[in-house]
């Protein structure tokens, strides 16, 4: 493999796959001492462009994992979004403490019918955004140390010149439904309309609200509102300097109580060569 460019591809509203993407695809290009370019995938308007790659090229490419798959209303993006002629792929996703499920196998398939050929892949821990107790802290200096191995596991195999095959990863194909959340009592949390709501009382009106929204769904004439879809991904209550948004929706928050009962254990990391 006579690799040129490490490209860093990622979707990340909350900002945590974007860190573990980067410290990848940075330790990859160090090692090989190659250049390193970043595509954010993030932004509704950042997702209408078509991106092709050749044989010189390695893709270092994150999701995260909502519902035990890659995010639904992002994958039509990537489909009609990148296109390769054999450029080599390291997919990653980045799931909230209880389980990846099929969203790694399903981003290494996707991308393989777009003609990447998987080098190396990984499913990694990140504090879940729906909660300040799952995963919190996380990655934190134990992941990153797995993360420069298998980073450099990855370099080597690239510098060794590896004949790319078939790579094994955990999950079905094809993958199964997406996770049903529970509430707390174990019975089905139904809360797929539920959107953030704004306290008017904290609220600046700065407008990260509608910057960040990866849907393009907060309005920008009054931030309180949110107009279209909304996937749950967080980056507006995150990211609010304010702290003006939050879920109230009864389901939701019953949801997150069973999160933080049944999967408060310390997750692990996965790698696959």
């Amino acid at each position: 493999m006579d690799i040129k460019r490490i490209w860093s591809v990622y979707f990340s509203p909350a900002g945590s796959t974007k860190h573990v993407t980067l410290a990848v695809a940075g330790q990859i290009a160090e090692k090989l001492e190659k250049e390193i370019c970043e595509i954010e995938y993030t932004k509704l308007e950042q997702r209408k462009k078509t991106y092709y790659f050749g044989r010189d090229d390695l893709l270092v490419f994150g999701m995260p994992v909502y519902a035990g798959r890659i995010p639904n209303k992002i994958l039509p993006d990537i489909e009609k979004g990148f296109c390769a002629e054999g450029a080599a792929l390291i997919p990653i996703v980045v799931y909230g403490s209880r389980s990846f499920d099929d969203a790694l196998i399903e981003l290494k398939m996707l991308l393989e019918k777009r003609g990447f050929l998987p080098l190396a892949a990984a499913a990694v821990v990140s504090r879940h955004v729906f909660s300040d107790f799952l995963a919190s802290g996380r990655p934190d200096q134990d992941d990153m140390r797995e993360l420069y191995e298998f980073a450099g596991k990855a370099a080597l195999k690239i510098r060794e010149n590896e004949v790319l095959s078939d790579l094994a990863v955990m999950g079905n194909y094809p993958p199964g439904n997406y996770y049903t959340p529970l509430k707390e009592d174990g019975t089905p949390a139904k809360f797929l309309k539920a959107k953030p709501i704004t306290d008017k009382s904290r609220c600046t009106g700065c407008g990260i609200c509608a910057e960040v929204c990866p849907m393009g769904s907060v309005d920008a004439g009054d931030y309180s509102l949110v107009a279209g879809i909304c996937i749950k991904c967080h980056a507006c209550i995150r990211k609010c300097p304010a702290h003006a948004k939050a879920f109230v929706d009864e389901q939701f928050l019953s949801h997150v109580k069973m999160l933080e009962k049944n999967y408060g254990r310390r997750a692990r990391n996965y790698f696959f060569y």
